[in-house]
């Protein structure tokens, strides 16, 4: 995933983390505000306010219920835009989470008596553990910054209107607040990390890439985290055999071929080698389908695929393209070694006798074999030519291997497919 496509993908969960997130804050705001009001109106809450002190009760409580419109107009507002723009900004994000403290401590300022002020703080306990949990660290630490500035406010006023004698067991209170929010935040972005970690590997397997496990060394303090990427370390092979493995004839398939091939050339190109491709098509293959029928071919094609991987060394990657084709990437091997390697092939397949077949017929093979230096697009390279070796090999008369020369007959992938095809035609 590039980098670009990461920071939409993360745009777009905050919009929809904001989007959801806005239907509640709704909800809430209109319960504990019309709570609010109605115990003040009914004298079940009684005691001095700051805003009261100021400006009576019934004006502190008309301001407190103007904070609680405006919140609730705020919080419309950024559902809408982020419904209409599918993405939502860091920004946006921040001025969310900023109306969420003012109007909570807006209604400790004009209904709560100082004394009563910590309560604030559980409220914003709840508000950090949410931020951590959707928004990560960095937003988490901006929110504990605008708890912090909103409670030093109001104790300051609190004091200052002399309803406050002593400001510093409520700061106290606060200290202690933001150490329980940061460990917990803490440890909520530690779990958060090593998700992302799960996902990344995830991510990689529905690519077909199964080389990086998950490193549970990593996690200090092993958890269900950890079970899960030990539980995807166990299932790692298996799930790399179904995804990466043509199931027919044991070798890979075309994914698995593309993956391994991207690995071992990164590596030719650091060790300087060449690197071969061999394009091997199993000759007269419609004749079994149309003699023995398609339930025999198949037996046919897990002998074949058998053989190439018993026949090819221990570094070569072998793999079935198509129906009675396979490809062989020889690293490490120039134009003689891999010519070498064709006649083993072919050879193998000249003293096998294919149980499959109950020896009534021989199988044979014609291979097309090209190599060059290892560079980054050596592989369609190399694909082309040993294809066009291998047609050539066929239209002299199959069972052959032919090294790829400069200047032989040239045609595009579309026309050798068809070619071929051609050729199996009784």
């Amino acid at each position: 995933m590039t980098e670009a496509t990461h920071a939409a993908s993360d745009a777009a969960s905050r919009a929809d983390v904001l989007r959801w997130q806005g239907g509640y804050r709704h909800g809430l705001a209109v319960a504990v505000a019309g709570g609010a009001l109605l115990l003040r109106a009914l004298g079940v809450v009684s005691a001095q306010s700051v805003g009261a002190a100021w400006y009576g009760a019934r004006t502190a409580s008309e301001l407190f219920a103007l904070a609680a419109l405006l919140y609730i107009a705020i919080t419309a507002v950024i559902r809408w835009r982020t419904r209409r723009a599918h993405a939502a900004s860091r920004a946006l994000v921040r001025i969310q989470l900023a109306a969420d403290v003012l109007v909570v401590h807006a209604c400790a300022l004009m209904l709560t008596p100082p004394s009563q002020f910590d309560r604030t703080l559980i409220i914003s306990m709840f508000l950090v553990q949410f931020t951590q949990l959707y928004f990560g660290w960095r937003t988490t630490l901006f929110e504990l910054a605008a708890v912090a500035v909103s409670y030093t406010t109001i104790v300051t006023l609190a004091y200052r209107a002399n309803m406050m004698s002593s400001p510093s067991e409520q700061l106290w209170t606060f200290a202690l607040f933001c150490l329980g929010s940061l460990a917990y935040a803490w440890m909520l972005g530690h779990q958060g990390v090593r998700m992302k970690r799960l996902t990344h590997l995830f991510e990689k397997a529905r690519e077909g890439d199964f080389d990086e496990p998950y490193e549970d060394g990593r996690d200090k303090f092993p958890d269900y985290i950890t079970q899960i990427g030990r539980a995807y370390n166990e299932l790692r092979g298996h799930l790399e055999t179904i995804i990466l493995t043509d199931p027919l004839s044991g070798c890979f398939n075309r994914r698995g071929f593309a993956q391994l091939t991207e690995r071992e050339i990164s590596r030719s190109i650091r060790a300087k080698w060449r690197v071969a491709i061999l394009a091997l098509d199993v000759d007269h293959f419609k004749r079994i389908n149309d003699d023995f029928g398609h339930l025999t071919g198949d037996e046919a094609i897990k002998e074949i695929g058998a053989l190439i991987r018993e026949t090819a060394r221990a570094g070569d990657v072998v793999a079935r393209t198509g129906g009675e084709e396979f490809s062989i990437l020889a690293p490490d091997t120039d134009e003689a070694g891999a010519m070498h390697l064709a006649g083993r092939v072919m050879q193998a397949f000249r003293e096998r006798s294919f149980t499959s077949l109950r020896g009534q017929m021989p199988i044979t093979i014609s291979i097309g074999v090209a190599s060059d230096d290892a560079s980054a697009d050596v592989v369609c390279i190399l694909t082309a030519r040993a294809d066009e070796a291998l047609y050539v090999a066929k239209r002299n008369g199959r069972d052959q291997a032919v090294l790829w020369q400069t200047g032989m007959r040239a045609f595009d992938t579309g026309s050798s497919r068809v070619s071929r095809e051609m050729e199996r035609m009784p």
